[in-house]
């Protein structure tokens, strides 16, 4: 069971990493977005392993998967995302409706996590599976279908994240800026408390004072990501989260934390430690292994964090 006490989050009853003062209160997690994507061996091979991971308390999974050839940095309107690696692993059908079998992995996925003590960030959407839509209402229909489904599982240890990556990565308009905003406040408002909800966000050009407000009175943590793969650390991301640390008590996510393989940043601190001394949950990411199928989802075992 995952809470949010005091902008602390509490698993069963008891503050995350109790025992260790730099971590309590923290969740330490690791990017598994392609956990689920739609391969049963793939999923076989990723739960297996789950067992044998240690040190971290959370993990990832996604309603559409991230592509599992690249993944997609540059905003929409600089590249053709679906040029050489089209996909569409996704529990959203066209239309915005849902897609039971992809679904019955996913609580599969959630409930073994759960079996083993471990929390799952939800994501919902993910903007190399944006062109699967026939429009804008299945865009909006889907994330009102799936937030519904989650809230009607009752599952006790999910975080939701409308978007795993920042909402400026997608075309659709529903999904920028203001727009994107009212669609999350909805979401909130449907949900009832039933759901932990964030949603990604990179900045808040065109954005008003109240929609901004809105932003922030509607997120139960704020999930931040890097800005590009090992090019930019913890430290670097600080502005955005003090931004957000000096108007709500919510916590702060780096969803998709900078990879330990190099050690330090330019800084001269592991970027995982200094998440924590700000105060900030921290997600392992690490692209070669985790984010390109096939993943070797062996690789958790000996991961050390």
């Amino acid at each position: 069971m995952i809470k949010i006490i005091n902008g602390q989050f509490y698993i069963n009853n008891m503050p995350a990493n109790p025992g260790d003062y730099l971590k309590r209160g923290k969740l330490l997690g690791v990017c598994t977005d392609l956990s689920n994507y739609r391969d049963n061996q793939n999923i076989h091979n990723f739960i297996n392993n789950l067992k044998r991971l240690k040190n971290a308390n959370i993990i990832s999974a996604a309603l559409q998967s991230p592509s599992p050839l690249r993944e997609y940095y540059k905003k929409s309107r600089e590249q053709d995302k679906f040029k050489y690696s089209p996909h569409s692993s996704s529990a959203i059908n066209p239309d915005g409706s849902l897609n039971y079998c992809f679904l019955d992995d996913l609580e599969l996925i959630i409930k073994t996590a759960d079996s083993f003590g471990y929390a799952v960030l939800v994501n919902i959407l993910d903007s190399s599976c944006e062109h699967i839509f026939i429009d804008e209402f299945s865009i909006i229909n889907g994330i009102f279908n799936s937030a519904d489904w989650l809230a009607s599982k009752k599952f006790g240890n999910i975080l939701v994240n409308l978007t795993n990556i920042s909402h400026t990565f997608y075309k659709s308009s529903v999904l920028n800026g203001e727009r994107f905003i009212n669609i999350f406040k909805s979401v909130k408002q449907s949900a009832g408390g039933s759901l932990i909800l964030g949603a990604g966000i990179k900045n808040f050009a065109g954005v008003s004072a109240g929609g901004l407000d809105n932003y922030i009175k509607s997120s139960d943590f704020i999930p931040i990501y890097s800005v590009n793969y090992k090019k930019h650390s913890t430290k670097k991301m600080l502005e955005n989260i003090y931004f957000f640390k000096s108007r709500t008590d919510a916590p702060v996510i780096m969803a998709k934390g900078d990879d330990l393989s190099d050690g330090y940043n330019s800084y001269g601190k592991n970027n995982m430690t200094e998440a924590f001394e700000n105060n900030i949950s921290w997600f392992y990411y690490n692209l070669d292994k985790l984010g390109i199928m096939p993943v070797d989802w062996e690789f958790l075992r000996n991961l050390e964090i």
